[in-house]
């Protein structure tokens, strides 16, 4: 008989709406437009519109501020979405704002 090689799957690669970094996916985290308002998705999972932001605190102050978010979501960004992703930032990324 003859070995057959494992196949290995490509791992996807996503950029970042703020710095246009392409990475793996699993190292940016995912902003969603939900129907409830704007979210991060920390599993990557939920159904929605999506975009990507680096772990750094400058991509963040970024995507929130220059309207680079809003852009790729195509949707506004509300100042209570903005203080909860602000807060998400801090806690789970590079530090954030």
């Amino acid at each position: 008989m003859t070995a057959t090689k494992a196949q290995t799957r490509p791992t996807p690669q996503r950029t970042c709406v703020a710095c246009g970094t392409t990475t793996n996916k699993r190292a940016l985290i995912r902003i969603v437009r939900t129907a409830d308002g704007i979210v991060a998705d920390s599993t990557g999972k939920l159904a929605g519109r999506g975009a990507y932001v680096c772990g750094a605190g400058a991509c963040w102050d970024e995507a929130l501020t220059n309207g680079r978010l809003e852009h790729s979501l195509k949707a506004k960004l509300s100042a209570d979405d903005a203080n909860a992703l602000r807060a998400y930032a801090a806690t789970h990324s590079g530090g954030g704002q």
